[in-house]
């Protein structure tokens, strides 16, 4: 059995760390994770045991996020990229496949257009063009609970910003309510202070930088009753990666990778190694968006 390896480093004076779980025979690129806001370098370990079979498995907290040093939510995400990219230096990875989670997609993607040539493939879950309002006004309710330091406030928030209205069909609804409201009821001290700093700079995004991705085979893909990345967002978020792939997974809202774990564990396996996507039946027809073309050009 592999054994992780936890590295930590400094970048620009703030603390942050990757755990690696090396691979004997590689067949594809080594794979690295970015997880959502609140999420660390473990949060993935339950999906990653056959992508070690194919790879080095790189999980990563950046500033701010996990057990890394906290970041001020006055630092953006062009940062953290540069934060990621130190990483990348560090470990000697040239070329890697990318899976970024929601608040790690913005960090995912300005890298994409910096240095499209060091991504083999990408894939990200719960992207989206802009946050929407009825979103942004579910976190900025989860910010008012955390500086009120209610915690029990904050997780009946989390849970009503991060998943379906109960009218939605959702994959082990009551066993992920119950595990996030859980999760999010323990914060305590430091974490408050992290988990704020995390929320302002997701409410603070101005939507994703112009001038797209070229140059990376991308799958943009979430849950199909996701409320704060919506399809029609991710759609769009989609349609600026030239040949960008996108797709939603049936029965999930913004938290598939807990709703259907086995499902989006072997649609990651599947991507990283070229294998078909068509032919899995929890997954919504595959689209290719495209730019809409600049007004007056026909």
């Amino acid at each position: 059995m592999a054994v992780d390896q936890v590295h930590r480093f400094f970048f620009s004076g703030f603390g942050y760390q990757c755990r690696l779980v090396q691979c004997p025979a590689p067949s594809t690129e080594p794979i690295v994770v970015i997880g959502g806001a609140f999420q660390n370098m473990y949060s993935y370990r339950r999906l990653e045991g056959p992508w070690a079979q194919t790879a080095p498995v790189i999980s990563v907290e950046l500033p701010g996020s996990g057990n890394a040093d906290p970041l001020p939510a006055t630092y953006g995400f062009d940062f953290l990229t540069d934060a990621l990219t130190d990483l990348l230096d560090r470990l000697g990875l040239d070329r890697v496949n990318l899976f970024a989670v929601s608040y790690g997609v913005p960090v995912a993607y300005r890298l994409a257009q910096r240095d499209p040539g060091r991504l083999a493939r990408l894939a990200l879950l719960g992207a989206a063009s802009v946050y929407p309002p009825e979103g942004l006004a579910g976190l900025r309710a989860m910010v008012d609970a955390l500086t009120s330091a209610d915690a029990d406030g904050y997780a009946r928030r989390s849970v009503e910003a991060l998943m379906a209205p109960a009218d939605r069909t959702v994959r082990n609804r009551a066993a992920v309510t119950r595990v996030l409201a859980r999760d999010m009821a323990a914060i305590t001290g430091h974490d408050f202070e992290r988990h704020l700093a995390s929320t302002r700079r997701v409410i603070d995004w101005p939507g994703l930088p112009g001038g797209g991705v070229s140059g990376v085979p991308t799958l943009c893909f979430t849950g199909e009753h996701d409320t704060l990345t919506r399809p029609d967002l991710g759609r769009e978020a989609a349609a600026t990666i030239d040949g960008s792939i996108f797709t939603l997974i049936r029965d999930t809202d913004h938290l598939p990778a807990l709703e259907r774990r086995h499902e989006v564990g072997e649609l990651l396996l599947r991507w990283f190694t070229d294998q078909p996507l068509d032919d899995l039946d929890f997954l919504t027809p595959l689209e290719q968006p495209t730019r809409p073309l600049p007004a007056g050009v026909a």
